[in-house]
């Protein structure tokens, strides 16, 4: 759980699960949930389905930069060292909303960021000096770039800020 007081002063309200999913030889399996009883298989699956896409979108913003297809792949590990974590969050019912946030206002350090979302809006992005809230669409997934491209690609694309 993470229940704290931000800088902002507001309560953090989130309950979340996080564990390295790919790849699998970096899996704490202790921690895993027994049930469901698939959630080993599904979640092996979705990181290895996860894994594709990444290196498919590493690919096309390689190429948005002018390199080779595979070079933002290469500079973030490669097969041998990228890391794909996953962050299960939940937001319990908060007794007074109006004091709480989910999730604080951050970048992400990572290299790209895959978000299912399940049909609840939340997601808030800073665009123009507003936060607006991100639309979900069903059966889709929302991207954003990560510190670690913005950083690679100096400054082409940009880390979102961005909270829930």
């Amino acid at each position: 759980s993470k229940l704290a007081n931000n800088a902002s002063g507001q309560l953090e309200w989130q309950d979340y699960f996080f564990h390295c999913i790919f790849p699998e030889e970096k899996w704490d399996l202790s921690i895993c949930p027994k049930t469901p009883t698939d959630y080993i298989p599904a979640i092996s699956e979705y990181a290895k389905q996860l894994r594709d896409l990444t290196s498919k979108m590493l690919s096309v913003l390689s190429l948005g930069l002018g390199l080779e297809q595979g070079r933002l792949e290469k500079e973030v590990g490669g097969m041998e060292e990228l890391l794909l974590q996953l962050k299960i969050n939940y937001y319990p019912k908060c007794p007074q909303p109006e004091l709480a946030l989910g999730v604080e206002a951050h970048t992400d350090i990572s290299a790209l960021t895959f978000i299912l979302h399940n049909m609840v809006p939340g997601l808030q992005l800073l665009y123009e000096g507003k936060w607006v809230t991100a639309k979900c669409v069903p059966n889709s997934i929302i991207m954003h770039i990560g510190d670690t491209v913005e950083i690679l690609s100096n400054g082409k694309y940009n880390s979102i800020l961005h909270r829930g």
